[in-house]
Order: C-alpha cells, then sequence, then structure tokens
C-alpha cells in the first residue's frame, strides 16, 4: 500500500524536489498538491486541495498564511503534518501545539540531519565554554524571510530564552548572539558559525548543494511520523529513533 502524501508549496523550490523523490519512489503517491491563488501551477497536474483525495500526512513548505489553511486542513481530517515552513509568529507556534493535542505534528527550520547535529553541538559546547557567537545565513534571492529559520533555531541551541531583535535590514540579535543575512544568486543556504573564547575559535560551516537535502529528510521524517499517535515531534526524537 503506498504512503498518499499531499503537499503544500507544491510549486515552490523544496515542493518540486518533493514531487520528483515521490515519483521515484514506489511506496508512495502524491495525493494531492497546495499552491497559492497566483501560482501558474494552478489546476495543472496536481489538484487544489478542494478537490484532495484522503492524505496519509501532509508534508509543508509554503508560507505563513497558507500554513493556517494547512494546518487546520489537517486537523480536520485527522492527518499527521511535517512542515517547514518558516517565518511563523507566536500564534502559528500555538497553534501547532493546539493541534498536537488531535494529530501528531513536527516542525522544523532545517530536515538536514547534520544541521540537527550541529545544533546539538552548539548547545552542549557553549554550556560548557561560553562564547561570542556570529551566525552567517546565505540563500536565493528569491527567499524573503531573513533571518532563516534556521539561523534562528542555531542562535536558540546557543540562548534558548533569546529574543530576536531587528539592528539592521540584515543585521540581527538574539540575545547576544549576531545573525548576518545575507540574499544572492542562487544558493540552497548556507550557514556559517563562528565561536570564539579565550581559548579557542571554532568555525562550522554547513552549506546545501540543493534543496533536495532537504526534501528527502521530509519525507524520511513524514513517512516516521505518519505512524505516530497526536503529539509534538522533534527532529532529536526522529533521529534517536534512527540510531
Amino acid at each position: 500500500m503506498k504512503l498518499k502524501i499531499g503537499i503544500a508549496g507544491v510549486s515552490g523550490r523544496i515542493g518540486q524536489r518533493v514531487i520528483q523523490i515521490i515519483d521515484a519512489d514506489d511506496d508512495l503517491s502524491v495525493s494531492c498538491g497546495l499552491v497559492s491563488a497566483h501560482s501558474h501551477y494552478k489546476n495543472k497536474n496536481i489538484a487544489i486541495v478542494k478537490t484532495c483525495k484522503k492524505s496519509d500526512v501532509w508534508i509543508d513548505f509554503s508560507t505563513p498564511d497558507a500554513f493556517e489553511i494547512v494546518l487546520k486542513h489537517c486537523v480536520e481530517t485527522k492527518t499527521p503534518l511535517v512542515t517547514g515552513t518558516t517565518g511563523l509568529s507566536k500564534k502559528h507556534y500555538k497553534e501547532l501545539e493546539n493541534a498536537a493535542q488531535h494529530i501528531p505534528v513536527l516542525w522544523a527550520s532545517n530536515f538536514a540531519i547534520s544541521v540537527n547535529l550541529i545544533q546539538h553541538l552548539l548547545s552542549t559546547y557553549t554550556q560548557l565554554r561560553p562564547s561570542e557567537a556570529t551566525i552567517t545565513e546565505t540563500h536565493h534571492v528569491h527567499k524573503i524571510d531573513k533571518p532563516s529559520g534556521t539561523a534562528i533555531t542555531l542562535a536558540r541551541s546557543i540562548k534558548p530564552h533569546g529574543i530576536l531583535k531587528t539592528i539592521h535590514e540584515d543585521e540581527f540579535l538574539l540575545d547576544d548572539v549576531k545573525i548576518k543575512s545575507i540574499r544572492d544568486a542562487d544558493f540552497a543556504g548556507i550557514h556559517q558559525i563562528d565561536l570564539e573564547n579565550k581559548s579557542e575559535t571554532i568555525s562550522i560551516s554547513h552549506s546545501a548543494k540543493s534543496p533536495t537535502i532537504f526534501a528527502q529528510g521530509a519525507i524520511n521524517v513524514a513517512k516516521w511520523l505518519s505512524c505516530k499517535e497526536k503529539g509534538f515531534y522533534t527532529m532529536k526524537e526522529y533521529i534517536e529513533s534512527l540510531t
């Protein structure tokens, strides 16, 4: 029996990769896709949500506005949701928590296992060796939100209770963690973390070669989440299940 996957943001950079991976996997199928009303993909190949078949799980890489529609749909149809939509507000995260009382949900700013392991490393190291931290994130010119969700998550692994503040258009502070945003060319995503203390200087860099790494990660998580009971799950729990 094929796992039927609904995709929100199906016409986006990651959504298109999700389609390609599903098409190449005999155990998966696309049940439907959701695009914006102005997308040139509307009513082509993939149907709008109103005509969707029942999905076994949804993968969401859309926008904060579309996220609300997808989350409501998943709760109403009792369908697990994997979402990587960034730029969400406190209200959206609260809605996710409420939805987790009815369905399995997992939100992550990044579905690359490597990035999630870097988060754990940063958290552990900076607890042992407090350091000055700077995070520089570089993405393609079409990415709207700044700083990236991954940069914010990395910063929160160092300062869990930090509040994000805008210093300039491309410069931010989360507590005392400096974040710089660059939008250039067609980069899938580069995150550079620099730590400085009295003992040493540490630099960690992650560069995604294409959005496929995020699409494959989300599909792997969707397979795992589709069998879970209701609740709010994390990438940490998913990675621990692999070891």
